[in-house]
């Protein structure tokens, strides 16, 4: 049995992932995983998620967890978090979830990812929106050339810039993920503009462009491609009940259940980081009006 522990309780995806693996949703079974821990910064919620999904203790502070669990999911709304959290696990050779944003600084995002690949510790994580069944249809339309060559695209999503679990940081990397799933990781340049607080981007890549644009005023997500073969629109469907098919937080427990049994990552460590420094990009880019480079980086 692996023993998991989930830090960061305030987040709805802490109470969804131990439900998940204890056996609380029908239809749905992880018989060899098993939460058994929670903690975080919120008390109150930590004895939420210990209290509806029976788990055995709940930890002060993360690092009680330690020779107790043999995994660990970081869920801590604020990803400024994350990688204080995860890296005394990391350290001690445990493997891995950490949520959306895998951080919030880029340079602390590639330093935790360096020290997982020094240590052979495997990382899942970032958005659930890249597992989305119409994200995957976008990225595998690109790979199939039924659109031509590509030219262009747009992809829009939910957004709050105005909240106390990191402010831009926190919602963002839903777009930043399903962009890249879509149209690579390889984004050269960003130019970004904040009207009201809505924020619009124009993505570089070498051959074309793509245009994002993070929202308000509703909670649609979506994403178009344009090709010289076609276009291909899809509404990105995210809210799936948890026991459904599709719910996007059961593809986040096949995948971090698919890492525990082989030790594969879905994605490298570089995939893993680059959003976080596309998000930094664009955070900067608004702020000084001056179009920002996203550097090369190699874990």
């Amino acid at each position: 049995m692996v023993r998991v522990g989930i830090i960061g309780s305030e987040n709805s995806h802490a109470m969804a992932f131990a439900k998940i693996f204890n056996g609380l949703e029908e239809g749905i079974s992880y018989p060899d995983i098993k939460v058994v821990a929670v903690g975080g910064h919120y008390p109150e919620e930590s004895k939420k998620v210990f209290d509806t999904c029976g788990l055995e203790f709940i930890a002060e502070k993360p690092e009680d967890m330690l020779g107790k669990v043999d995994a660990v999911m970081v869920t801590a709304r604020n990803g400024k978090f994350h990688p204080e959290f995860a890296r005394p696990f990391i350290e001690a050779g445990i493997p891995a979830f950490i949520d959306k944003p895998f951080a919030n600084n880029g340079e602390e995002a590639l330093a935790l990812a360096r020290l997982a690949k020094s240590k052979g510790v495997p990382l899942v994580g970032g958005s659930s929106t890249k597992y989305a069944l119409e994200t995957v249809e976008l990225r595998d339309m690109i790979r199939s050339g039924k659109l031509g060559r590509i030219c262009g695209g747009a992809v829009s999503a939910p957004f709050n810039m105005h909240n106390e679990y990191g402010g831009f940081y926190f919602y963002s990397s839903h777009l930043a993920e399903i962009s890249m799933t879509i149209f690579g990781y390889d984004v050269k340049s960003v130019a970004a503009s904040l009207q009201g607080n809505d924020v619009s981007v124009i993505a570089r890549y070498e051959d074309y462009m793509v245009s994002h644009h993070f929202h308000e005023s509703n909670y649609n997500y979506t994403g178009l491609i344009y090709g010289t073969e076609g276009n291909c629109f899809r509404d990105i469907t995210v809210n799936g009940s948890i026991g459904s098919p599709n719910s996007i937080y059961r593809f986040e427990c096949d995948h971090f259940a698919h890492m525990l049994r082989t030790g594969e990552m879905d994605q490298t460590y570089e995939e893993l980081v680059l959003p976080v420094y596309y998000l930094n990009a664009v955070e900067k880019a608004y702020m000084t009006g001056v179009e920002q480079s996203i550097p090369h980086i190699e874990v």
